[in-house]
Parts: structure tokens; sequence; C-alpha cells
């Protein structure tokens, strides 16, 4: 049975209790022992980093060194969480003055990063540490080939060096439960989730160009792995509806509740009813 130290952040228990459900339902069908991590902060996903730089650092550096005490991998379901500690596990084992300053500050709580384990996703475990074969195995209502885009979300690719998430990763997964994957050109332009408190405009534009090139591509469902990538690209289909009267109907489904569904789960088991855009016509498509 894999564990891992569960590093929730602050997005999803806040506002996707669906997210957090359909992953802890998911993870308890393949065996996946999920412990939540006690005694660590936000993760200053992405306005500590701009702010302070070593404070963002240290933040992140404390929630590593916790999880090293507890011997266990953290796996977090958000894309920002998972961006700034891969970011910060890569950077301090790259940097040993950085490491130094930091392990200074650690010290008062009796603590240390060292870099022994390691930050991931919990899609990217899913992947590596059960596999698409396994996870094939348990599909009872398959989705019998509905068309699924995907949104990987920026901190999820980039850079690839640091996060080592491909997107075949994902592609296998949703395709493991029957889907297809809608390829669609403007699959790696961001959602503009985090430009939305900088320039709104803009924010809207990005995610319209992204709906449209999902929709034109002949996608029916979104999937995505990040809670604000899945706000954005949920709520901003209100918005355009209301300011251009532009429809796109594309349900937007974090992965869990894909697979859950798959997995023979209930609509309610999945929070299916808390998409902005309706999503219960997903149901339609499963099988067996």
């Amino acid at each position: 049975m894999p564990i891992y130290n569960l590093y929730m952040g602050c997005s999803v228990p806040a506002n996707y209790p669906n997210y957090e459900a359909a992953m802890m339902k998911v993870a308890e069908t393949y065996d996946i022992q999920l412990e939540y991590m006690e005694g660590v902060g936000c993760c200053g996903s992405p306005n500590l980093r701009a702010i302070d730089y070593l404070g963002w650092l240290t933040i992140n550096a404390r929630t590593l060194a916790i999880a090293e005490k507890n011997g266990h991998d953290i796996v977090t379901p958000c894309n920002g969480c998972f961006g700034s500690l891969k970011d910060v596990y890569h950077f301090l084992k790259h940097d040993a003055g950085y490491r130094k300053k930091v392990n200074d500050i650690l010290k008062k709580d009796d603590l240390e990063f060292k870099g022994t384990i390691t930050p991931r996703h919990f899609v990217e475990a899913l992947y590596t540490d059960i596999g698409v074969e396994e996870i094939g195995k348990k599909i009872t209502k398959p989705l019998d080939g509905v068309g699924i885009a995907i949104h990987y979300g920026c901190h999820l690719l980039r850079p690839i060096d640091v996060t080592e998430f491909r997107p075949e990763y994902l592609n296998q997964l949703v395709q493991a439960t029957g889907a297809s994957v809608i390829e669609y050109p403007l699959w790696k332009q961001c959602c503009g989730a985090t430009v939305l408190p900088v320039d709104e405009n803009l924010a809207i534009r990005l995610a319209r160009d992204k709906l449209k090139s999902m929709k034109e591509s002949g996608a029916e469902f979104i999937a995505v792995v990040c809670p604000a990538c899945g706000n954005q690209l949920d709520l901003q289909q209100l918005g355009l509806k209301e300011s251009y009267g532009e429809e796109f109907n594309l349900p937007v489904l974090l992965y869990p509740q894909i697979l859950g569904l798959a997995l023979g789960m209930t609509e309610e088991d999945v929070g299916l009813s808390m998409n902005r855009v309706p999503a219960d016509s997903i149901l339609n498509h499963l099988t067996g």
C-alpha cells in the first residue's frame, strides 16, 4: 500500500470539497493511504514568491522538511502547490547557499530540509505508482469514447526539468476511463486564472480563446487537475454567456471525478452538482 503525506493547500479544502472527496474515494479504491499533514502553511503561490523570495523558499522548505520527518513523499491535488513545492525542492537541492539560509531559519522548529522526499501531484502518483493498466482493471463503467479536452495547467508542465510531469501521463489516465482525448491547438495556453486579479480583460480573453479551441476541436467535456484552472474555465463560461452571448456548454470535470464515475461511484460521491456548467450529462456516456 503506497503511503503519502497529503498536502491539501488552501484552495481545495476551502472551495472544492468535491475534489477532495473524489480524490479520497479514488485513493481508497486503489489502496493508497493519504495522511493529512499537520502544522503546515500555505505554499504562497503565486504572490509570496514575488514579494518575499526567501520567505517563499522557507515556508515550502518547512513543508518538505515536515514530510521528511514523516518519512513519506508528499502528494497534492493542487497545481499551484505542486509547482511551489517542486520549484523549492529543485532549487534548494542545487543551491547550497540558499539551502543553508533556509535551514538556519528552520532550526528554531527543529527542522531541516535535506531533499530526501519528493513532492508529487496526486495524478502523477496514480500514473507512476499504480499504473494505467492497474487503474483500467477496476473500471466498471467506462466512458465509451466520450471526447474530453485536457487542460493541464501551467504549473504542472513547466518547466519540465523541474516538474518532471509529461502531458502523456494525464492523457493515458483519461484514456484509461474509456474516454477519448481531444487534441486542440491551444493546449499549452494558460487559462488566465492567475492573470485575473491583474488584468481581467486579458484573463477573460485567454479563457475564451481556450474554450473556443476546445469546442471547435470537438470536445464535449474538459478535464482539469487544478482547482484554480477548473474555476476559471467553469466560471468564465457564465460570464461569456452574459457579456458576449457565447455559449460553450463545456462542463469542467476534475480528473478524480471522471475516474470515480468510471469506477462506478455515484454523482453524489464525486460532487457533480457543484459544477457551475452542469456536468450531469457525462452520466449519459457511462456504460457497463
